[in-house]
């Protein structure tokens, strides 16, 4: 058991002094890409606005959800739930120290902010304004809160730090292609306005290309006590997957099977070490 419990310690040590060690670069290149996409973005939801109002592009959009199976929908939605990316950090970078820090500051930043702004402007949804029967809606109702998409702000947040740690042009396109569509999805299941993806598409890029900047700086998160309260976090956004599921319950078994597979990885990881 003692010589278990020092190898715990030997494997953890070593992950912490490796992400001590290794020097953060921002590549240059991926923060001016990332913030061209946050003009293009912030630019088209800005000329809707002008040319056809806050609910621009909508039925248009949303009308294309007839054409796309429901499990295809509820499963490329969840891929803004912050819980559910979550887990997502745990099951592809387990043992990235560095990555995980960076992950903590954004994540909270974003949710401070895209709450902040929801309940500032308060901003009623598609179910709150249009006829049911005028256009299509897949699962919850949702009815307040829709300016900006939080699930769109995510997205787009978590895409641009995986962009900047990522060297693989192929992986960071997938990225931001993954965003795209989780945004595109909010509109096609009938839950926000285009205005409401794009901006928070617009602000999860600044807020992350902020973030992975800021915390190459700060080594704040690299200590072993901000690092297991993290890493906590991020087990106990696994175990909600379980205990309160998800809205869209076709995508559920994803859900149910990452969560899993990411917190086997944890204990392999760290308390199962060889």
């Amino acid at each position: 058991m003692r010589c278990h419990l020092t190898k715990m310690s030997t494997n953890y040590k070593s992950l912490l002094d490796q992400a001590r060690a290794s020097k953060a670069v921002v590549p240059q290149s991926s923060i001016q890409i990332l913030l061209l996409v946050a003009v293009v973005l912030a630019s088209t939801a800005m000329i809707g606005n002008v040319l056809g109002g806050y609910h621009f592009g909508f039925m248009e959009i949303n009308s294309f959800s007839i054409y796309i199976p429901s499990f295809l929908l509820e499963n490329m939605t969840v891929f803004g739930d912050g819980v559910f990316l979550l887990a997502l950090v745990l099951l592809f970078s387990c043992r990235n120290i560095r990555f995980h820090w960076t992950v903590l500051f954004t994540t909270l930043l974003g949710a401070i902010v895209v709450n902040l702004l929801k309940d500032y402007f308060a901003m009623p949804r598609p179910p709150a304004v249009l006829d049911p029967e005028t256009f299509n809606l897949l699962g919850r109702a949702y009815k307040a809160r829709s300016f900006p998409s939080g699930h769109s702000l995510t997205a787009f947040l978590l895409a641009s730090v995986c962009f900047c740690y990522v060297q693989n042009a192929y992986a960071k396109a997938t990225f931001i292609l993954l965003a795209v569509l989780v945004a595109l999805s909010r509109v096609l299941i009938g839950v926000h306005w285009p205005m409401d993806v794009l901006v928070g598409g617009a602000l999860g890029v600044v807020l992350g290309v902020g973030g992975v900047m800021i915390t190459a700086k700060w080594k704040f998160g690299l200590c072993a006590y901000v690092h297991l309260f993290t890493l906590s976090l991020f087990v106990i956004a696994c175990i909600i997957v379980f205990v309160d599921g998800n809205d869209y319950k076709l995508a559920l078994p994803l859900l149910y099977v990452v969560s899993a597979a990411a917190i086997i990885r944890t204990m392999k990881s760290y308390v199962f070490v060889r």
